[in-house]
């Protein structure tokens, strides 16, 4: 399906596909959804009939743009995210596009350690700063862990040796070994975040951090909420290291991470709080019940002791209904999880995906790109990412495929049917972001390929939280609607920024599309 935004009467025309000098289709106009900003119409043009793969020209009046059809269209998709999440190490990680950085990482802030030097190299930069977060790493992994537990095949790279690592797999470890330093089981305590926000001071290149920074402690009686996502992607990663048909099988390593993932869970279950950010406007996270479900999950995976099903359970009924998943609400994923680990518990998983669901539907059905949000807010692509995977959990559990049109619709959005005509995927498509609010893209001169970009906020939203000039002139500015914004600019970080919670939701959903289906 492609979408034509015009102002032009279309509504008695036909349009073309061809392959060469050779039309191999011809089609009317399709439905009309109406005024988009400007424009009076908004067409579609189906031409699902073509399915021979190919490099064809989709034609309309006086417009042509290149189509191409694809067994596997979707495959390079998840070589070229896993590059992104290499831009943004630090630590002595064999880093992307910078050297090795903040090797000084850190010095205690809070807890028994308070003042003194604490090892907490390595991990994930958030986003175009400096700053790590166990609230979006822990995310990060288990969706990493969770799509490669679900469709291992889909990661394995035909150019790399048999006994190769899958490169998912060896990108979580820079996840899960930051992790491992951030549990204190000595003095029982557990950090959640190196810096703050005294690293958006200035615009320098990583490497050029030569202080320890912070690494906070969290507070007292706080926490279930980080070390539920930590417990739970450090079990799972235990189940998939410790799987003796696979190559890369280490039972030292799988022991190492299981032994942290009961410890770190223990921790949970004392602090039956939440733990934000520092400070909290940047990752607000008040729920925890969901992360403490996911890891009771994930440990009864990697134990089969029943405890922890009950307990996955227990949390999962105290965390309820919920509005969506992102980082700050693992309630999907882990109604899945349980749900895939205990048939009993399917029925219940999918009523409550059902009810996020359909409220995603009614949203899309009163637009007319189709999007699954009622409105658009700061991190627009992640959800509708995580809108489609939520969709693409309940068919798998229900084999209802009710809101599959759903989930492609919002995958579409991300990857090009929007009215910008953006691929936001960086090196993916015809025409993707090029400049990016990211230190080491600018400051280093290199393109950014693999991110997935944040999308479009309400122009509200950006006039109050962005910048007071753009870099350049929009580009996009025909586009734009006070509903909608998004600038490919430098200086827009409020549209325009990578963050690794995207790149995961991108990588996991895209993972469903490059499996066999």
């Amino acid at each position: 399906m492609a979408l034509a935004l015009t102002d032009v009467d279309l509504s008695d025309q036909t349009f073309q596909v061809t392959s060469g000098s050779e039309v191999v289709f011809t089609g009317p106009v399709g439905k009309d959804r109406g005024v988009y900003g400007q424009f009076a119409h908004l067409y579609e043009l189906d031409f699902s009939q073509v399915t021979e793969p190919g490099t064809y020209s989709l034609s309309v009046m006086e417009t042509a743009a290149p189509v191409n059809i694809n067994d596997d269209a979707y495959a390079g998709l998840i070589p070229l995210t896993l590059q992104f999440f290499q831009v943004q190490r630090c630590g002595n990680t064999e880093p992307l596009g910078h050297k090795v950085c903040h090797l000084d990482d850190g010095v205690a802030a809070g807890g028994p350690m308070d003042g003194q030097p604490v090892e907490a190299t390595g991990g994930w930069h958030d986003a175009g700063d400096y700053i790590k977060f166990l609230i979006t790493t822990g995310y990060v992994t288990n969706l990493m862990l969770t799509a490669y537990e679900r469709h291992a095949d889909v990661f394995a790279d035909p150019k790399d040796p048999p006994q190769a690592i899958p490169g998912v797999l060896a990108e979580a470890r820079i996840g899960l070994d930051w992790m491992l330093k951030l549990w204190d089981p000595q003095h029982d305590i557990l950090y959640y975040q190196v810096s703050d926000e005294s690293d958006h001071e200035n615009w320098r290149m990583p490497e050029e951090d030569t202080i320890a920074r912070p690494v906070w402690a969290c507070e007292p009686g706080k926490g279930a909420n980080v070390a539920g996502k930590a417990a739970a992607a450090l079990a799972l990663a235990s189940s998939i290291w410790n799987d003796e048909q696979r190559s890369y099988y280490d039972a030292e390593l799988a022991a190492t991470y299981l032994k942290a993932a009961q410890e770190i869970y223990a921790y949970g279950q004392k602090r039956p709080q939440a733990q934000p950010s520092n400070p909290s406007d940047f990752y607000g996270e008040e729920s925890w019940q969901d992360d403490m479900a996911l890891a009771a999950a994930e440990l009864y995976r990697a134990t089969g002791d029943e405890a922890y099903l009950k307990q996955a359970r227990d949390y999962a009924e105290a965390a309820g209904e919920f509005e969506g998943l992102d980082w700050a609400s693992m309630h999907a994923l882990a109604h899945y999880e349980i749900a895939r680990l205990d048939p009993t518990y399917v029925s219940t998983a999918q009523k409550l995906l059902v009810a996020n669901l359909k409220h995603m539907q009614e949203n899309a059905d009163a637009q007319p790109f189709q999007v699954g949000i009622a409105e658009f807010h700061w991190g627009s692509n992640e959800t509708m990412a995580n809108i489609a995977l939520e969709a693409l959990w309940y068919e798998d559990l229900s084999r209802d495929a009710t809101y599959h049109p759903l989930a492609q619709a919002q995958r579409d959005f991300i990857l090009g049917s929007n009215p910008w005509g953006v691929c936001w995927v960086s090196g993916a498509g015809v025409n993707w972001p090029k400049h990016p609010h990211h230190q080491v893209a600018d400051l280093a001169g290199i393109e950014l390929t693999g991110f997935w970009d944040e999308g479009a906020t309400p122009l509200e939203v950006f006039q109050s939280d962005g910048p007071e000039a753009l870099a350049s002139a929009d580009v996009y500015a025909d586009f734009q609607t006070e509903a909608a914004v998004y600038h490919d600019d430098t200086e827009d970080w409020v549209t325009n920024e990578p963050t690794i919670t995207m790149n995961a939701a991108g990588l996991a959903m895209t993972a469903w599309y490059t499996a066999a289906r």
